[in-house]
């Protein structure tokens, strides 16, 4: 009977745990991702990178980059920081065992009036001595501890996935636009060749008295404006190498260049997927949803240390006054007894720290909500941009047809003499401007499906 009413009393007090029990928020999700025209199926997101970025040079940078990166080092280690809580958390279920060993000498003083000169004035101690503690988890608090250092853990492992999400697409996006800024020179460069030639041609006109001065300064600024952009895209090509550089945890230097990316968008199909998984697959979200569960199980932890905690404490050893006896068996000494202690007064500092608990958990659960909200609107806005950039780049390039057109009609004109210089420098602007417009298409298509494939939670896997 005694047996059955200890393991009855043991069991009630285990059931005993405050708190809310910590679980997933939640999370309302629209019927589709807006935008996705296959929203049934597998996901862009769930391609493994290697899959998405097929150019060798830009697998070898995203390598590199998980590899070395000094933000996703410094996340590794708050990964194992998080782990040796867990380890401290998981103790507190333990007993607690320590020990001590201590040797005295006194020397008493006869002045006192408590020694005869008679008497032995000095005496010696020796002790070998264990301590043990072990709390007994009365409400639950240890096992809200456990689960709360448990989800810090998987907090700090998305975390760090979601760091490496966002590090592919980085370094997948300051590829292309470097790729882009290369075209770009190059069609600078293109220009300012052609128009030196113009100005040659020009120039040689105006010495036969054919043109005047005007038509060679206007020869002579469109030269400059091509030549200015030259070293603007320089500029602008060394600080996106620089910034590839940093996340591959190097300093400043130039960058080796891979081929055409064109294969990026050509051998893609963009799909968002089921509108529930989107969250799952989100390394960002799940962080959120490990933080969310960990302040839950703070709100039992905090609750616990308002209550008053059991304890079962004890110690036991040898003590001698002579070395050479300390372990008979006659040294021998133990105490051992439970301790109760509670607060009393507290000036509600327990009330207010269980407060601030579920304020933190409440915190926790409108970032989550905001998160999540987040990764939909940024796969819609992807998915959408996606769309729109192959739109662009249709319209662009046949405006370029239009323009290269216009610019060899001008040409021939001016050369006949039917018209003025000034038709072939409007002609000449417009055709630079619209191939420049149409390589930074290109370049914002290829960044559509980069965008694309972190928003919808690939990279990480």
């Amino acid at each position: 009977m005694r047996k059955l009413l200890a393991l009855s009393s043991t069991t009630l007090l285990a059931s005993c745990v405050l708190g809310p029990q910590p679980s997933s928020p939640n999370s309302e999700t629209p019927a589709s991702i807006r935008g996705d025209s296959t929203p049934h199926g597998s996901s862009f997101g769930d391609k493994a990178w290697r899959q998405v970025f097929t150019d060798p040079t830009l697998r070898s940078l995203i390598a590199r980059c998980i590899e070395a990166n000094p933000d996703l080092v410094a996340a590794s280690y708050r990964i194992e920081q998080a782990r040796a809580r867990v380890v401290v958390a998981r103790s507190d279920w333990l007993p607690q065992v320590g020990g001590s060993a201590g040797a005295s000498t006194n020397y008493r003083s006869e002045n006192t009036g408590q020694v005869t000169p008679a008497a032995d004035r000095g005496s010696e101690s020796y002790d070998l001595t264990a301590q043990l503690s072990w709390e007994v988890d009365l409400w639950g608090g240890i096992r809200r501890s456990n689960e709360a250092a448990r989800a810090r853990l998987l907090e700090a492992e998305y975390f760090r996935d979601a760091l490496q999400t966002s590090l592919v697409a980085s370094i997948a996006s300051a590829y292309i636009e470097l790729k882009g800024l290369d075209e770009r020179l190059a069609i600078s460069r293109r220009t300012a060749e052609n128009r030196r030639n113009s100005l040659g041609i020009v120039t040689s006109l105006r010495d036969g008295g054919n043109v005047s001065d005007l038509e060679v300064g206007q020869a002579e600024s469109l030269l400059q404006e091509a030549l200015t952009a030259i070293p603007i895209t320089e500029q602008a090509i060394a600080a996106r190498e620089n910034q590839i550089r940093f996340l591959l945890g190097d300093y400043p230097s130039s960058l080796t260049r891979g081929g055409s990316l064109d294969k990026l968008d050509g051998s893609l199909r963009i799909r968002g997927g089921l509108p529930s998984t989107l969250l799952a697959r989100r390394p960002d979200i799940a962080a959120a949803d490990q933080s969310y569960q960990a302040a839950v199980a703070e709100i039992g932890v905090a609750e616990a240390l308002r209550l008053p905690s059991l304890s079962l404490t004890g110690s036991g050893g040898v003590v001698s006054g002579e070395l050479n006896h300390l372990l008979e068996g006659k040294s021998g000494s133990y105490s051992v007894g439970p301790r109760l202690a509670g607060p009393i007064f507290d000036a509600r500092r327990g009330k207010a720290r269980a407060d601030a608990a579920r304020a933190s958990a409440n915190e926790a659960l409108a970032a989550h909500d905001r998160a999540a909200k987040q990764a939909f609107r940024e796969a819609a806005d992807a998915l959408n941009a996606h769309v729109k950039t192959g739109q662009i780049i249709t319209e662009r390039s046949r405006l370029v047809d239009a323009n290269l057109k216009v610019s060899r009609v001008a040409g021939e004109r001016f050369e006949g003499g039917a018209s003025s210089y000034l038709e072939v420098l409007d002609a000449e602007r417009s055709l630079f401007g619209s191939e420049l417009a149409l390589a930074d298409a290109k370049r914002d298509r290829l960044l559509a499906v980069v965008e694309s494939y972190r928003a919808l939670g690939g990279g990480w896997k």
